[in-house]
């Protein structure tokens, strides 16, 4: 009898160390999950098929959202790790757009490799490269590299802009990789220094320039100020949507406010720009490239040291595409200045040259007979 109550007095002990060894193992595994999620979140993962024009991008963000840019149309999901080395998603979604034939097939590999799946990975580093190699469900392995994502990168990357309902213009940030902040506000424009510590974004003093501006303009300058002068700032970003991620940043009072990133041309195309004056003429001409359309003519300037231009060939040129972010007018001759990128893996109807205005340097405007 004596044994029979002992045993009924241990075994709530018993119960109590089952307990406790479980909750030890399920520490164990959130721990081992957490560090193996960590190593997917710190990176943007690329992967480039020989196949296709441009690359497919996977982002794993620290909300559980999985964000893909597969090169035209854009897919999101959810995403978690289980076992310390299985990639677990939700059915993907995805936006509706036509693509090119390359690319179509590239959503299509996505979708099979992370639509409601549980992908086997391996996260490496090699000469400083990380490496995140997926396998399919067919066995077939997939090998993307990383690309450090740090808030300062990821700021640098973009310009944001923040547009108010009293003004319609907005005010425009540029964080720019040698430490300064260029801020337009409509009307003047500002700059400070920046870094990014202890999770806010630190400025300096603001300097400005001091031309005159309608009042609601001047209203927007002294919020751009209030907001960006010699402060620790508070922020968070979001980049669930690679085209148009989001920085909130917050005043003094706690007061948030939402800018949108808009990604700059040399992160967009990553090489370095040669920078082009063109001559733009106020005419435009028909003119086939895939398919019948209107060109711009334009032809090339070259300035000396003491600024005197000439021409590289006085002939007008057509110029088949778009010059982004510049609008044709057909009253005005202008010459541009524009920052010329080459696009890698550009499609078989793409040009192999990407042109980005960067200022307007003259501009004329031209009577009509």
């Amino acid at each position: 009898m004596k044994i029979k109550y002992l045993i009924l007095a241990l075994l709530p002990f018993s119960l109590m160390a089952c307990q406790t060894v479980q909750n030890v193992a399920d520490h164990v595994s959130a721990e081992v999950n957490n560090a193996a999620a960590k190593k997917l979140t710190d990176y943007r993962w690329t992967y480039q098929a020989s196949t296709a024009s441009k690359p497919l991008v996977l982002n794993f963000n620290n909300n559980q959202q999985l964000s893909i840019q597969t090169g035209c149309n854009g897919q999101g999901g959810t995403w978690k790790v289980e076992g310390g080395n299985t990639i677990v998603t939700s059915a993907l979604v995805s936006t509706m757009m036509a693509c090119s034939d390359d690319l179509m097939q590239q959503e299509r590999l996505s979708a099979d490799i992370f639509s409601e799946k549980k992908v086997p990975f391996q996260v490496s580093t090699a000469d400083n490269q990380a490496i995140l190699t997926v396998t399919d469900s067919k066995g077939q392995k997939h090998v993307f590299t990383g690309a450090k994502m740090t808030d300062s990168k990821l700021l640098t990357n973009y310009t944001w802009s923040y547009q108010s309902t009293e003004t319609k213009k907005p005010i425009v940030l540029s964080f720019l990789d040698n430490n300064r902040l260029s801020v337009d506000t409509g009307c003047n424009r500002q700059n400070t220094s920046w870094k990014v510590e202890n999770d806010v974004i630190v400025t300096g003093d603001l300097a400005s320039t001091l031309m005159a501006c309608e009042p609601t303009l001047m209203k927007q300058e002294q919020f751009a100020g209030d907001l960006l002068q010699k402060r620790q700032i508070p922020f968070e970003m979001n980049v669930s949507d690679l085209d148009q991620p989001t920085l909130v940043v917050r005043d003094t009072k706690g007061q948030a406010y939402t800018f949108v990133g808009k990604m700059t041309p040399e992160a967009k195309y990553q090489t370095e720009p040669k920078t082009v004056f063109l001559e733009i003429a106020p005419e435009t001409k028909s003119c086939v490239g895939v398919a019948p359309q209107t060109c711009m003519q334009v032809r090339e300037i070259k300035y000396d040291d003491k600024g005197i231009k000439t021409y590289a060939d006085k002939d007008w040129s057509l110029y088949y595409g778009q010059i982004e972010g510049f609008e044709h007018n057909p009253n005005q001759r202008v010459i541009v200045r524009v920052k010329r990128f080459e696009v890698k893996n550009p499609a078989a109807d793409q040009s192999s040259l990407a042109d980005v205005l960067d200022m307007v340097v003259e501009q004329e405007v031209v009577k009509k007979p």
